[in-house]
């Protein structure tokens, strides 16, 4: 979907949110942060644009009219609300404020997952009808998602959870639904090395793919050297199971599944080892 990049104000939001993330994973003063704090305050046209953003972005209605209404509103809400000359300037200077402190063509290169929303959402709210087919698809690329059932992160970790092996989820369950539902102080330091490579790497499928590959081997090997130091036979079996999981398991190249299952791993490991020394 063609859209520019530097005037998307969610897009730019979505990058500089994105780089706080990893720099606090690698636990350095994100220089993003002023940069947002300074152009995305309460009182600018970036903020009131980012609010609307989020209006489409969090909205769900079961009925396709209430969507096409919403997203109908939320446009003329911009019509009305945000002053485009001053939107204009304030974007010029954030874009200098970027070229000032990162290199663009890096911090542009990043993959977002919600690209096309994003670019959708723009290209509707600016009225960007130059192309009339895209103006469409755009329009109703967001009256699909409003219409869609919201899916929150800790259910979709139950799906991945769901479709895992019965024991293994047993085992794993409530740790997982807790530690994974946005509380990332919790994590472990694998688990944080997983995130900061899956960030780190978002571009990058074959590095992530070896980084994967190399952790699983090294959590096969810790299995293996706790086994004969376990008395409990039920965790025993669970353990032999996970051996079968961890020798057969394969890297899919789709990255967030991937980096999400090497994290369950982990978390297996660690409660192996709470049941081991309780």
């Amino acid at each position: 979907m063609k859209h520019s990049k530097f005037k998307n104000g969610g897009l730019l939001f979505e990058l500089l949110t994105r780089q706080i993330t990893v720099d606090a994973l690698n636990n350095s003063q994100s220089k993003a942060t002023k940069i947002l704090q300074k152009n995305f305050h309460k009182k600018s046209e970036l903020f009131k644009e980012n609010q609307l953003f989020n209006v489409i972005l969090e909205s769900r209605f079961a009925s396709k009219d209430k969507a096409t209404y919403l997203v109908e509103s939320t446009i003329k809400a911009y019509r009305k609300s945000i002053n485009v000359k001053v939107l204009s300037k304030e974007k010029y200077a954030l874009i200098k404020d970027l070229k000032e402190t990162f290199n663009l063509e890096d911090f542009f290169k990043s993959r977002v997952s919600s690209y096309r929303l994003l670019a959708s959402v723009h290209n509707v709210l600016t009225e960007d009808f130059s192309n009339p087919k895209t103006a469409s698809k755009s329009f109703y690329t967001l009256v699909e998602h409003v219409s869609r059932e919201k899916v929150t992160e800790e259910q979709g970790f139950v799906e991945e959870l769901k479709k895992e092996n019965k024991d293994l989820r047993g085992l794993a369950y409530r740790i997982l639904v807790e530690r994974f539902n946005k509380k990332y102080k919790v994590l472990t330091t694998d688990q944080k090395e997983v995130l900061r490579e899956y960030i780190n790497n978002i571009s990058n499928t074959n590095g992530l793919k070896e980084f994967i590959e190399s952790k699983y081997k090294i959590i096969l090997h810790d299995l293996k050297k706790m086994l004969p130091g376990i008395d409990n036979k039920v965790v025993k079996i669970k353990i032999r199971e996970c051996f079968n999981l961890l020798e057969t398991a394969k890297v899919t190249n789709k990255n967030s599944k991937d980096a999400l299952r090497l994290m369950r791993f982990y978390q297996l490991l660690e409660d192996i080892k709470s049941v081991k020394w309780a």
